[in-house]
């Protein structure tokens, strides 16, 4: 396969005099370009990647920081990221913010320092569990960064992210409205923005609607399917009995059916569960899970067309609003009384 060196050689020109050509940056004489032309067509020369990084400077390389509290990088949202990247001929890389993490307090930002070291002309930034502090040092030392399902003021319009408050106020809301006063809570990982305006917001709808909520009834979790479990099982332990559960996210939720279950009780008759995100298999859980949807692949989109736009002077159309919507299926029981009218008589 050629290359811009067989090209150059061939045209008897310089390297730099090729790229010039394939920019169309820069002075190149009619003649010394229709040489250029030529020595492309004999050779069949299509310019790849690394043709154009030497033309441009750039890697045409994205790179996706995250970790487990950022959420699922499920399959479907990576390839439709994927996809945005490959129209532009970008290709994308993931660093696991996770690794080794546990042992060293500066795994994370070593791991993004990681995509940095790669060449990544642009980077990802999925969820919130960097600081913000931690970030804008990043964004100062390297501007081309977009943030996805995150918010920093400062930073706000590389910023995409929802109303987390908002979502977490309606799924106290819904509970609330079916008749439950008693209700339980796993919660995500309070450390995260999000984790904690959901579950703020989840509390002001318990507290506009004078439902109290004991403490021994809030469990902290942290997003995974183990934390659900354990924290069912812990909160089933209290001396508290509850009619429903709200849970920080679905893997939380699922787990913690699957434990309410195992010890003979019935979701949702003797127990709601409420989720959060709407997963691809949150439809086909048993019962059909209650949840909050997201337009999650929307928003994953409009922080990659904003990076494009950063990295390589693009104009692609970004959208920053990203509506939020309850999906009730059949996890959650109604148990209202109803009010019987007397016949008149």
């Amino acid at each position: 396969m050629a290359t811009i060196r067989d090209v150059a050689k061939l045209a008897g020109v310089g390297l730099g005099t090729v790229s010039r050509v394939l920019s169309g940056n820069g002075s190149v004489s009619s003649k010394t370009q229709l040489k250029v032309s030529q020595a492309m067509a004999t050779l069949n020369f299509t310019p790849n990647n690394a043709a154009r990084s030497l033309v441009s400077k750039k890697s045409n390389t994205i790179g996706i920081w995250g970790t487990q509290t950022s959420g699922e990088m499920n399959r479907r949202t990576l390839t439709r990221m994927e996809a945005e990247l490959k129209e532009f001929g970008i290709h994308l890389i993931l660093a696991d913010g996770d690794l080794n993490a546990s042992k060293d307090p500066d795994a994370s930002r070593q791991s993004f320092d990681r995509l940095v070291n790669k060449g990544c002309d642009g980077i990802i930034i999925w969820g919130s569990s960097l600081p913000a502090i931690e970030i804008l040092k990043i964004e100062n030392e390297f501007p081309n960064i977009t943030l996805l399902n995150n918010k920093i003021e400062l930073i706000d319009d590389k910023c995409f992210y929802f109303d987390h408050y908002k979502a977490g106020y309606i799924c106290g809301q819904h509970l609330i409205n079916n008749g439950h006063s008693n209700i339980a809570c796993i919660t995500g990982w309070l450390e995260t923005d999000d984790g904690n305006q959901r579950h703020q917001g989840f509390l002001s709808a318990l507290n506009d609607n004078h439902v109290n909520i004991p403490k021994e009834l809030i469990f902290e979790g942290d997003y995974t399917y183990r934390k659900g479990h354990e924290g069912a099982l812990h909160l089933l332990k209290q001396n508290h009995p509850f009619t429903a559960l709200f849970c920080g996210n679905d893997q939380s939720a699922m787990s913690a059916i699957s434990a309410i279950t195992n010890q003979g009780l019935n979701v949702p008759n003797d127990i709601s569960v409420m989720g959060y995100d709407d997963m691809n298999i949150a439809s086909y859980t048993s019962p059909p899970l209650s949840t909050i949807q997201m337009p999650f692949i929307l928003m994953a989109i409009s922080a990659t067309r904003r990076l494009l736009n950063l990295c390589y002077n693009s104009n692609l159309e970004v959208n920053y609003d990203f509506p939020i919507k309850l999906i009730n299926r059949k996890s959650i029981q109604n148990i209202s009384t109803p009010i019987t009218l007397n016949p008149k008589g």
